[in-house]
């Protein structure tokens, strides 16, 4: 009987699509980097033509899911590394400030999707969040606001579709938020990078939620409150002041978990920080990751 040998469907889809691409680009519909996308993605062809001689050769089942994981990849790298539309407009500066005047609390939601989020701290007694939001691609900002009761109430978003991995056109967020208020905090972010300056903070509850990038959060330097942070792809770093006591609940999915000095263990993924161990009431926070790193890390107060 005479073996039938299969072609691979791998490397003519990389030719196709690199051959769309340069066309594409050609033509002023898109911008691509191409020097970047080679550098970052050449192991995914590697991998993706491997794929496709190990499995994809013995069945066509073997050789669509070759081509299916080898898409997957290089579409979601692409789109990080340097193809957008090749229209993707600089969006104009939103300056932001919310003054409710003198409030006993407030609870406050900023919902990023893609770009740069910076969140510091701010001293003004009558201004409760302000900053700068500049939107790339099709996006708006979005703001809601009331008080009532002595509670401001206050979120912070966009609609449209944004723009990731285009140098020059990210969106970015540049937001300070008073210090002084007791504040609940919920953020959200989509894709990019995010760092949280919260150690001046009267927090009374804390909620993240991540999607893929790089996120880094400094905890208050005191105050009792509970909350999540919940990571999607990406590393998280959790910097922890010495004078905070806080007990931490981490649960990973795949990835590993980095503890530094300054933490005690107090059960299965539970720790503590050494001011937790000398005070009876102690910030209580669940962290849990899906693909990625967690670091874990005691910082000096000042």
């Amino acid at each position: 009987m005479k073996n039938e040998h299969r072609r691979g469907l791998v490397g003519p889809f990389i030719l196709v699509g690199i051959g769309l691409l340069f066309l594409l680009n050609n033509l002023g519909l898109v911008q691509v980097n191409f020097w970047r996308l080679a550098s970052t993605l050449w192991p995914v062809a590697l991998i993706g033509i491997g794929l496709d001689m190990l499995i994809g050769r013995r069945s066509s089942r073997g050789s669509l899911l070759a081509l299916l994981v080898t898409a997957i990849f290089l579409v979601g790298g692409a789109l990080f590394v340097g193809i957008g539309p090749a229209s993707a407009p600089r969006g104009a500066v939103t300056t932001i400030r919310y003054a409710p005047g003198p409030v006993d609390e407030a609870d406050i939601r900023i919902s990023t999707s893609t770009g740069r989020l910076t969140l510091d701290s701010l001293g003004d007694a009558g201004v409760l969040v302000e900053g700068s939001v500049r939107l790339g691609g099709n996006e708006q900002v979005t703001e809601k606001q009331s008080e009532e009761g002595g509670k401001a109430v206050y979120r912070l978003g966009s609609e449209g579709v944004g723009i990731v991995g285009i140098s020059g056109n990210e969106s970015t967020w540049d937001l300070r938020i008073n210090a002084e208020v007791p504040t609940k905090l919920d953020v959200s972010t989509g894709a990019g990078e995010a760092e949280l300056h919260l150690e001046r903070m009267r927090l009374t509850g804390l909620n993240v939620d991540l999607g893929v990038g790089a996120v880094t959060i400094t905890l208050p330097r005191a105050g009792v409150f509970s909350g999540e942070i919940s990571g999607g792809i990406g590393k998280l770093v959790v910097r922890v002041p010495e004078s905070l006591a806080v007990r931490l609940s981490v649960d990973t999915g795949i990835g590993q978990v980095q503890v530094g000095d300054g933490f005690s263990t107090a059960g299965e993924n539970v720790y503590l920080s050494d001011a937790a161990k000398e005070n009876g009431e102690s910030a209580s926070l669940k962290i849990s990751s899906g693909i990625g790193q967690v670091v874990i890390e005691s910082i000096a107060g000042e």
